[in-house]
């Protein structure tokens, strides 16, 4: 991961569209509401830093049946420590 030195890579709506596998139409909802980090420099088109819609996604995770499964199994074997 780079910080200074680095250039961002910013995308549009339509390629975050096809990064995120959502409607260009949902992507421009989901900007209105707020809910996914963009950009509009001079309040102009839309656009959004690809590592920070990468990281969402990654972030989002949801643990499988085998993942909580194994997380039970060792809380009940520590006696209720974590």
């Amino acid at each position: 991961m780079c910080v200074r030195g680095c250039p961002m890579t910013f995308i549009t709506v339509k390629q975050a569209s096809s990064l995120l596998g959502f409607s260009e139409k949902y992507i421009r909802k989901l900007v209105f509401l707020k809910k996914i980090p963009f950009y509009k420099p001079l309040g102009g088109k839309i656009l959004f830093d690809r590592e920070e819609l990468e990281r969402l996604v990654r972030a989002s995770r949801v643990a499988s049946n085998e993942d909580l499964a194994e997380k039970a199994d060792a809380l009940l074997n520590s006696g209720g420590r974590r």
